[in-house]
C-alpha cells in the first residue's frame, strides 16, 4: 500500500470530497468497529490507506476535522485512526494493541502479521 505524492496532493486539494468519496461505501464500518473488522482485507486497507494519507497532510498542512466547519466536516484524524487500529486489532482477534505512533500503513501491517 503505498502512498504517493500525487494522491497526497490531490487529497490536500480536496479533502473533503476525497474523504467523502473513499469513506462513504464503509458508513457503517465507520460507525462500528466490529463491522469494520468484518469487512474483506481489500475494503479495510482502502480506509487504512486514507487514514494514513489524513496523517500526512495533517502534519505536512496541518489540515484535520474542524468543528466550525458544519457543512463539510472531516472525520476527526485521532477518532478515525484509533476506530481503525480497534477494527484490525479484533479483525486479528487480540485482546489488546498499544498504536505506536506513525506511519498507519506499518503500523497496521505490524497488528496484522502479529499471531
Amino acid at each position: 500500500m503505498s502512498i504517493d505524492e500525487k494522491e497526497l496532493a490531490l487529497a490536500a486539494e480536496h479533502p473533503r470530497g476525497t474523504e467523502r468519496r473513499r469513506l462513504l461505501p464503509y458508513r457503517a464500518a465507520l460507525n462500528d468497529a466490529a463491522a469494520y473488522a468484518a469487512l474483506p482485507e481489500d475494503d479495510r486497507d482502502a480506509i487504512v490507506r486514507w487514514t494514513e494519507v489524513r496523517r500526512r497532510i495533517r502534519e505536512a498542512i496541518g489540515l484535520d476535522h474542524d468543528p466550525a466547519n458544519l457543512a463539510d466536516p472531516l472525520l476527526p484524524y485521532a477518532q478515525l485512526r484509533a476506530h481503525v487500529l480497534e477494527g484490525e486489532r479484533i479483525a486479528a482477534r487480540r485482546s489488546v494493541f498499544n498504536d505506536p505512533g506513525g506511519d498507519l500503513v506499518e503500523v497496521v501491517g505490524a497488528l496484522r502479521s502479529r499471531d
